[in-house]
């Protein structure tokens, strides 16, 4: 496996293409003047790999730019990965589009149709680079969670940025994240091969032996205890069973024997019965809707009563009032009818003031109220035997509303006995199958010995596998694989002339740094001063660790992407333009850092690739071989025609 970055492309807003192409397996520079788009292109391979948030700087590209592209380069097999540019002031698109089996890009990005998502594009590289199936358990009593190496971490051993390669606290890409770190200290083993290929799979088939381990164990012990006749399970089940009528209570065992006996009478198969009712719940409905409808109808009737009630009291009341006027009348027949007139007094001939009622109209009157009266005493015996009669109904209806409610109360009564007698048998099905159960595994273990010879089994499996797991053995391996690591790095350390690199260099899994052993004791990077030691430490660690995956062929991209190497000598901000590299100190030191790149590659026989971007450019023949691009003189990443 050796994936490396055949060429990136951009596209305008127009549909407009520009490609930057390297060749494989060399050095590659792109060198140019300030702000002309270098340091952009690690960004872009970076969202191209799957980086949820695109880190390409606010500005021209940001504005000019429709699509990223790159065409990566898979052992002759082109791989290309487009990720539409989110824009200005947004951090991501969804749009992603990747294809296998290409040669190049297409003329323009109307063939970019979304076919993946960022996961499932890490997903994809993890497979392309050979990620093996993998899991890094961290030790016991750690807070986080287990992780598996894949595309996402393998990728931070291929990028330096500018204001990561001069930085002396942060080695690698991304270091100062939150999470990437521990990421990077728990996959580091992994990638440079000291967790075999196989450690998944005997990890899993560690972790299932220690799950049938212990849940055979916990049998083991329950079925122990179940049977062990000493114990007070026994006697617990036997005061359960007395409890919930399984037994009778003056059931009463002396020896263990005697118990086992009266537990196998309390779960022997019985018929447990109890008062079933279809619906109980539908009949007290049914009883208290006709409860209702008996109340509504007995009041009712009383009502009727009521008003026929004072109908007669009214009538009889009547009755009396036109006796009394009757009586005052009838001393009509007293008198005689004069000439008089209406205006004298027919008792005593005197002349009245107030006229009165003539004779006739009295005796008129009085026939009226003899007339009303005679109604009345025909209508009140028919007004008696209507309440007469509705009283006999009322009597009825409250004899059934007492019969109601007495059925009320009696299917209450009822089906709360039946929830008791429910609950009974509820508990009672509950303790026989406790018995059951408890007998079945004392049953179980006194009649063989398999349970303990399968424990015994799996726990020599457990064992086994603990020794091909030995955490001890697989940091006696990263230890190794540090230590070559560290002797290549105590190599290039020495050609780049860096400070302290006479010492014996180490990687420290640790603190992620370098360190270097003095005989004073060992310094860490954040010891050491200078930007040039920072710059060059970084870049040996990087081709150390490189060489190691590349010799052990680990699934780690074939590739390494550094921008702005020489800042430690030449600001970013200054562009000095044509150099010679044998001036001055810094010229030497670039064009030693550079000699070192060129003849890395070569030393690699093709498998690896190195990509800088940088604003110096080397007068030498082998550094001008090695410049693919040169912007200068108004040249840039994007066109200017682009922004027009």
């Amino acid at each position: 496996m050796s994936l490396q970055i055949r060429a990136i492309a951009i596209y305008s807003k127009d549909g407009e293409r520009r490609d930057i192409r390297f060749n494989l397996g060399v050095l590659n520079v792109v060198t140019g003047a300030s702000k002309t788009g270098k340091s952009a292109l690690l960004d872009i391979v970076d969202y191209c790999w799957g980086r949820t948030e695109c880190t390409v700087a606010e500005g021209e590209i940001r504005r000019g730019v429709s699509w990223f592209a790159v065409l990566f380069d898979n052992s002759g097999e082109g791989i290309l990965v487009a990720r539409k540019n989110p824009g200005p002031a947004v951090k991501t698109s969804d749009e992603i589009y990747f294809q296998r089996n290409v040669d190049d890009f297409p003329d323009n990005p109307g063939a970019f149709i979304k076919n993946s998502t960022a996961d499932g594009l890490r997903s994809r590289f993890s497979a392309i680079l050979g990620v093996a199936e993998n899991l890094y358990v961290p030790e016991p009593g750690a807070t986080r969670r287990p992780l598996e190496a894949s595309a996402s971490q393998a990728i931070f051993f291929s990028f330096q940025g500018q204001d990561e390669i001069a930085n002396r606290r942060l080695l690698f890409h991304r270091q100062g994240e939150e999470r990437i770190p521990q990421a990077i200290k728990d996959t580091l083993p992994y990638f440079v091969g000291a967790m075999g290929e196989d450690h998944y799979l005997k990890q899993k088939r560690y972790e299932d032996a220690r799950r049938r381990l212990r849940s055979l164990e916990r049998e083991f012990t329950d079925a122990k205890a179940l049977a062990d006749e000493a114990s007070g399970m026994a006697r617990s089940l036997l005061q359960e069973a007395k409890r919930v009528g399984l037994l009778t209570l003056d059931a009463t065992a002396d020896t263990v024997d005697d118990v086992r006996k009266l537990l196998t009478q309390a779960a022997a198969p019985r018929t447990l019965t109890y008062a079933q009712n279809d619906d109980p719940a539908a009949d007290l409905t049914d009883l208290e809707e006709r409860r209702r409808r008996l109340r509504t109808e007995l009041q009712e009737l009383r009502d009727e009563i009521k008003d026929l009630q004072r109908l007669t009291r009214e009538a009889t009341d009547f009755e009396s009032e036109a006796r009394e006027q009757q009586a005052r009348l009838a001393s009509i027949g007293l008198v005689d009818v004069g000439d008089g007139g209406h205006e004298v007094c027919p008792l005593c001939d005197s002349h009245l003031s107030i006229p009165v009622p003539s004779v006739n109209e009295i005796r008129k009157s009085l026939a009226g109220l003899d007339r009303q009266l005679n109604a009345v005493r025909r209508d009140n015996p028919r007004l008696q035997g209507q309440i007469a009669e509705l009283e006999t109904k009322r009597t009825t209806l409250e004899a059934d509303l007492a019969a109601v409610q007495r059925d009320i109360t009696t299917r209450i009564a009822d089906n709360e006995r039946l929830r008791v007698e429910q609950d009974q048998f509820t508990e009672q099905a509950r303790v026989a199958g406790r018995i059951g159960y408890y007998l079945e595994n004392a049953r179980a273990l006194s009649s063989d010995d398999g349970l303990r010879l399968q424990i015994a089994r799996v726990r020599a499996e457990v064992t086994e596998l603990e020794r091909a797991l030995d955490q001890e053995a697989m940091e006696e391996r990263l230890t190794t694989a540090l230590s070559l690591v560290g002797r290549d790095l105590t190599e290039y350390a020495g050609k780049l002339q860096l400070e302290h690199g006479e010492n014996s260099l180490r990687l420290d899994r640790k603190n992620l740094t370098v360190v270097a052993d003095t005989v004073d004791g060992p310094l860490s990077l954040p010891q050491i001063g200078s930007g040039e030691n920072w710059v060059g430490y970084h870049v040996a660690a990087h081709l150390a660790l490189h060489k190691l995956f590349r010799a052990r062929r680990r699934p780690v991209p074939a590739f390494l992407m550094l921008d702005q190497p020489s800042q430690a000598h030449y600001p970013p901000d200054r562009d000095v333009g044509e150099i010679s590299g044998g001036e001055d100190e810094d010229q030497a030191a670039v064009a030693r850092l550079y000699r070192l790149l060129s003849d890395y590659c070569l030393g690699q026989s093709s498998q690896m690739q190195v990509i800088v971007t940088d604003h110096v450019d080397l007068l030498l023949d082998w550094f001008r071989d090695a410049t693919v691009e040169r912007w200068r003189d108004g040249i840039k990443l994007v066109p200017i025609s682009w922004l027009r």
